[in-house]
């Protein structure tokens, strides 16, 4: 258990470490992430969306943040940087899309852990704690089925 606690940390780690490599966010003031207010606004991903109850989302929002860390980490650093919505819609089609290849993921490969993470918070609406083990579960499943961003 702990030796898998340990890959698993590395694995994550070092995914961050990627998944930051580089990236300041001045890319988007740069014109090289994304597109300006005269560009056509992208819709790539308006196919690919999924639409999630408050307790989908939380159960599977560890999985979110590990299997889609760099979209994630791009669109909070503009966020951050107060670039302007429509500046950044590339990002934002870039995590709905990546969210939902995760959560179809989850349902064909880790449906029995979601579904316990699910159930445990339910059981467990003050004591999330409780279901931290379950979560984990999850999140394991997420990075070994290469779901998102693991591809």
């Amino acid at each position: 258990s702990s030796r898998l606690k340990v890959q698993y940390e590395a694995v994550v780690t070092a995914e961050l470490e990627q998944t930051m490599a580089g990236f300041t966010g001045a890319e988007a003031f740069k014109g090289r992430s994304a597109p300006s207010l005269d560009a056509s606004v992208s819709v790539t991903s308006t196919s690919n969306r999924v639409m999630l109850d408050s307790q989908e989302m939380n159960a599977a929002s560890g999985a979110f943040n590990l299997c889609c860390a760099e979209a994630y980490t791009r669109f909070i650093e503009l966020k951050r940087q107060k670039v302007h919505p429509g500046n950044m819609t590339k990002e934002r089609d870039a995590v709905e899309s990546c969210s939902a290849n995760v959560y179809n993921g989850i349902q064909s490969s880790c449906l029995e852990q979601f579904e316990a993470v699910k159930s445990c918070l339910s059981d467990n609406p003050k004591s999330w704690a409780n279901c931290a083990a379950m979560r984990r579960d999850l999140e394991v499943c997420s990075v070994k089925s290469n779901l998102g961003e693991l591809k």
